[in-house]
């Protein structure tokens, strides 16, 4: 019997100690599903908050887009834009670089172009089109960085501004408009390991924007402008003409028209040969009568019709003179050959007796040709 009880407290002891590793055993494997359960929470609040920011993110860009489609007036968009990134993006620094030449004209006028200061530390600021493309890979990605790990040399001079950023080609294909900094002074804000699809998007939306305006510029330059001389085309500068001669018949102020015939020894052909004559000769034009106080157009292959609201018969034949010597005394040059421009010109102004705005062109026409004939004859005719 003791024996029996010996055998059946070992068995008992055993068991007591298989219970005591089994829960060893358990609590480890319930400690280690713990921890993976809290890393995978953690896992989870940061895709979650990953999730909600590109979220946000992605309703910033969608704002932008709609400023960036609604308005077809490039400094218009421009500053829309900017403010819009600003605002949304909280940046430190915000850099709008130009490098396409139809942009630059129309921001930078003067030699050598300067940045332009917006806003506080928004810039717009020119860029040469070979100093744009050494900014980026030849694929033109957007490029994160941070100041200590490699801030590109361009952007070097903003110092304690920017110690991460953003710099997002702005292109359409192959073709480059410029690019757009987005920098902080917070060196963890911009992460190069992080992804910048939405930044690609952004730059090519810009450009898309950028091209829509200057391609909506030009199609109204088109109808409303000649493009050899900048002046207005034929219809526009009727159409003033007539706009002006009714406020001058309501109001009672005076109204003349200038009919001005070029003459000079060249040979007309829309191949060419004229063409730098006629935009010498509309510079000249410019250059004499302020564009405030008249309106110029284009009106016939070399004539052009200029229209002066306020300016009574009298003083409109006051400078036929000055307009004749300076032609006569500024000739087109081309290489060696000078080309010497003549003048005939006629006027025509309101009265009493006229009856619509093409009565004045008439008879500014009838004193343009009967001075031309007395000249001796009519020519390129």
């Amino acid at each position: 019997m003791k024996s029996t009880s010996k055998g059946s407290v070992k068995k008992s002891g055993a068991k007591e100690s298989a219970k005591v590793v089994a829960t060893h055993a358990e609590s480890s494997e319930v400690r280690e599903l713990r921890q993976k359960n809290v890393a995978l929470r953690q896992e989870l609040t940061a895709v979650l908050a990953n999730a909600l920011e590109n979220e946000r993110i992605w309703r910033h860009f969608a704002a932008i887009e709609r400023v960036l489609f609604r308005t077809r007036d490039l400094e218009r968009l421009v500053d829309e834009l900017l403010r819009e990134i600003k605002e949304r993006f909280e940046t430190g620094l915000l850099v709008l670089f130009l490098s396409h030449p139809e942009v630059l004209d129309r921001f930078f006028q003067g030699e050598p172009p300067m940045s332009r200061r917006t806003a506080p530390g928004t810039w717009i600021s020119p860029l040469e089109a070979q100093a744009a493309q050494a900014l980026f890979d030849p694929l033109l990605k957007p490029a994160l960085f941070a100041a200590d790990k490699g801030c590109p040399p361009l952007l070097a001079p903003c110092g304690a501004t920017l110690r991460s950023g953003a710099l997002i080609p702005m292109k359409i294909g192959e073709i480059l408009f410029g690019a757009l900094l987005l920098g902080s002074p917070d060196p963890a804000r911009y992460d190069p390991s992080d992804g910048a699809d939405f930044l690609e998007q952004l730059g090519i939306n810009i450009s898309l924007s950028i091209d829509n305006c200057l391609t909506y510029e030009k199609v109204k330059d088109f109808a409303v402008k000649d493009q050899l001389t900048g002046f207005l085309n034929f219809f526009q500068i009727h159409t003033i003409l007539e706009r002006e001669f009714r406020r001058a018949r309501r109001s009672g102020n005076p109204l003349s028209v200038l009919v001005v015939d070029l003459n000079f020894v060249q040979d007309w052909d829309e191949s060419g040969n004229g063409m730098g004559v006629l935009k010498h000769a509309a510079g000249l034009l410019e250059d004499i009568l302020p564009a405030d106080n008249c309106f110029m157009g284009r009106y016939g292959s070399d004539e052009f019709l200029i229209v002066l609201p306020g300016v009574p018969e009298e003083e409109a034949r006051e400078v036929i003179p000055y307009i004749s010597s300076t032609m006569r005394k500024s000739p087109y040059r081309e290489g060696n050959t000078a080309t010497i421009i003549t003048t005939a010109i006629g006027v025509g102004a309101i009265d009493e007796r006229a009856t619509g705005a093409q009565e004045l062109v008439d008879r500014a026409c009838a004193e343009l040709y009967a001075l031309k004939m007395r000249q001796g004859g009519i020519k390129n005719e």
